[in-house]
């Protein structure tokens, strides 16, 4: 049994370098990342491993990877580490340029490009100390991490969300279709020629059936699936020289469809709008860093379009 360390010994920092080698899964990547050499890394990582019991990261083949009882507890040690830094916070002092911290944030391929393009270049140059860690995550897996702390922030669609979770409207825009111009040479589509065609889909996490299909669903109809992706921005390179048709968001069709020799047609039946949102757990809401980084979002999301590109030019 592993000798239980006594908490009145126990360095917060070693926290800190536990999160750093969890989401690194290396040594020297964490030292960078925290300013340590590797030598004063390796000491602390030591030390952790004695009152963690556990080797924390652990060889396999030829690359190190964290343990599964590291990768269980790292929710929990960033939930400490965050509450502390909020313990210790000057209340009404928050500066965004003196920041050292990491923000992680859950998003679709598509919901990365139409806003964290539109925000992070300011934000970089606000607050240079803030590390951005964006992982891919949907509708389905997005609440749960955000309720187990492993991400802060969340982009994407949202619907049915329970009250511990709060979301903001960031966009909304129409359905559009694609396909490439070589198999559809018309101008219009029907209903029964969508409905008829074959589909390529996108499902970005865990989804069994999509929006689509479920707005399709409660009218009685289905359509042919020939492929489902996770990612949009694959999703609009497969339809190049095939036949088959993507209902997607306006705006990435739009962008795509000179890149990619695409006809965009308007959509034959009724769907819901695309809404892009942010969502985060209502339990992070006096996290100061976190509140000036959904306002710095929503700002920048609801600013004009020729703002938001003077901001990227600045």
């Amino acid at each position: 049994m592993a000798r239980l360390m006594n908490p009145r010994r126990l360095d917060l920092n070693l926290l800190v370098v536990f999160d750093a080698v969890v989401a690194e899964a290396s040594v020297s990547r964490a030292a960078s990342r925290l300013h340590l050499t590797q030598s004063a890394l390796s000491h602390a990582l030591g030390r952790l491993r004695e009152a963690f019991g556990d080797p924390i990261l652990v060889r396999q083949g030829r690359v190190m990877q964290a343990t599964p009882r590291a990768l269980a507890a790292l929710p929990e040690v960033r939930s400490i580490l965050s509450q502390a830094g909020r313990l210790f916070a000057e209340r009404g002092r928050f500066n965004p340029a003196t920041l050292e911290r990491s923000v992680h944030v859950g998003s679709s391929d598509y919901a990365c490009v139409e806003v964290l393009s539109k925000v992070m270049p300011g934000v970089c140059r606000d607050a240079p100390g803030l590390r951005w860690m964006v992982r891919h995550a949907g509708r389905v897996d997005a609440p749960a991490l955000l309720r187990a702390g492993s991400i802060d922030l969340a982009l994407g669609v949202f619907g049915g969300l329970t009250p511990d979770l709060a979301t903001e409207p960031l966009v909304e825009e129409p359905y559009l279709c694609a396909a490439w111009r070589g198999a559809w040479p018309t101008r219009t589509l029907t209903e029964a020629a969508y409905l008829e065609a074959t589909h390529l889909n996108v499902l970005v996490a865990g989804d069994t059936l999509g929006l689509i299909d479920e707005a399709l669903a409660r009218r009685g109809v289905t359509r042919r699936i020939g492929a489902t992706l996770a990612h949009f921005g694959a999703a609009v390179a497969m339809l190049s020289g095939g036949p088959m048709l993507l209902t997607a968001p306006a705006g990435l069709l739009r962008r795509a469809a000179r890149l990619h020799d695409l006809r965009v047609m308007r959509v034959p039946v009724d769907l819901p709008p695309f809404r892009t949102q942010l969502a985060w757990a209502r339990r992070r809401d006096d996290d100061e860093c976190l509140t000036w980084l959904r306002q710095r979002i929503v700002s920048a999301m609801r600013a004009p379009s020729s703002a938001r590109s003077a901001s990227r030019n600045d």
